[in-house]
């Protein structure tokens, strides 16, 4: 799953749209709606502060190792 996917997946599960997102994140609605089509890409702060007003955390982990 992308971050992307995670974020979209959250606001649904919290019944928000994009729009609430720029306003708890103090982002435009159009810069959100880019990020979340693909037409710009995340950064820090961005995840930052999605995570924050999604109350998310990001956990670094390993890869998966494939069994045949």
């Amino acid at each position: 799953m992308s971050f992307t996917e995670a974020i979209k997946g959250a606001l649904k599960n919290k019944e928000l749209t994009p729009s609430d997102l720029a306003r708890m994140t103090g982002y435009t609605p159009q810069y959100i709606h880019e990020i979340l089509s693909g037409k710009k890409r995340w950064n820090e702060t961005t995840i930052y502060r999605a995570c924050e007003a999604l109350d998310l955390e990001i956990e670094i982990t390993g890869k998966r190792s494939k069994t045949t």
